[in-house]
């Protein structure tokens, strides 16, 4: 059967797609209906549903039909233009190729002859154009699948080099965190040495504090001994005043007494000092 786009299904497939939801085209996409389309053999699809087919009959009817012809051709035309557009990077090549197969399944050997010659040779060569350009892209894909092989050799051994250097950072790496645990044992070490001096600081300044209390009673002692002893002056100073203020009147009393005659008054001076 075939679309009025041109293209060809048989009746299985073309029942089976067309009845569903919005049915199209699977080449072009065209919208397109089961009842619209057209039968190339109603002959042959009639005597092939009651499976009575007479060869006798299809013998005689060599002759056909022009519906059929004409969809046929228009299918090879459409196989023609998609491979212009696959040749000129418009289209897909494997939707090129795919409209070839549909063009030559639908071509019997019964409608072979009626089929337009200069279409069959355009086609046959277009197809191979499309040959030479699979072999050419073919042969590009080796050089380029070569090249490839190349960088993979070369980036490769730039990864075997960068995994020797890899493994020789890792040993560095190895020796350096070594050399980081000895360093922070050693300042682990160190720590606990300046604990203990800090702990020996502290007690020290603790025996400071209570010296420094200490020397600060001593010296407030020595200051109230200061004030005693600045009395102590003062009553010293009052008193050799005195002793010479009386030592003065004893001048005087004996310079009175040389003066005097008697005895007694003498040796009441003299009892009298002996007193101060």
């Amino acid at each position: 059967m075939a679309t009025q786009c041109g293209h060809i299904y048989c009746l299985d497939c073309a029942t089976f797609h067309f009845s569903q939801g919005d049915p199209c085209c699977a080449v072009c996409r065209k919208a397109q209906t089961l009842e619209n389309m057209v039968r190339l053999f109603p002959d042959c699809e009639e005597d092939s549903a009651k499976g009575t087919v007479d060869e006798s009959h299809d013998d005689e009817q060599i002759s056909s039909s022009p519906v059929s012809v004409m969809s046929i051709e228009r299918a090879g035309q459409d196989a023609v233009n998609t491979l212009k557009k696959a040749l000129a990077g418009r289209e897909d090549m494997q939707d090129a190729i795919l409209a070839c197969n549909t063009f030559v399944n639908c071509v019997s050997p019964r409608e072979r002859p009626h089929i337009n010659e200069a279409l069959l040779q355009d086609i046959s060569f277009q197809l191979n154009l499309v040959q030479t350009v699979c072999v050419q892209a073919l042969h590009d894909n080796q050089g380029h699948i070569t090249r490839l092989k190349n960088e993979v050799q070369r980036v490769r051994a730039a990864e075997t080099a960068a995994r020797l250097q890899i493994d020789g950072h890792a040993r560095a790496l190895r020796r350096a965190e070594k050399q980081i645990a000895a360093k922070n044992n050693e300042l682990q070490a160190q720590q606990e040495r300046y604990e203990l001096i800090y702990q020996q600081c502290i007690v020290a300044t603790e025996d400071a504090t209570r010296m420094r209390v200490r020397v600060a009673k001593v010296l407030q002692d020595l200051e109230d001994m200061s004030v005693e002893m600045q009395k102590w002056k003062e009553q010293a100073a009052k008193a050799k005043r005195k002793y010479y203020a009386l030592k003065s009147e004893i001048k005087e009393l004996k310079q009175v007494a040389q003066g005097s005659t008697g005895h007694a008054h003498r040796r009441s001076a003299s009892d009298d000092l002996e007193v101060i």
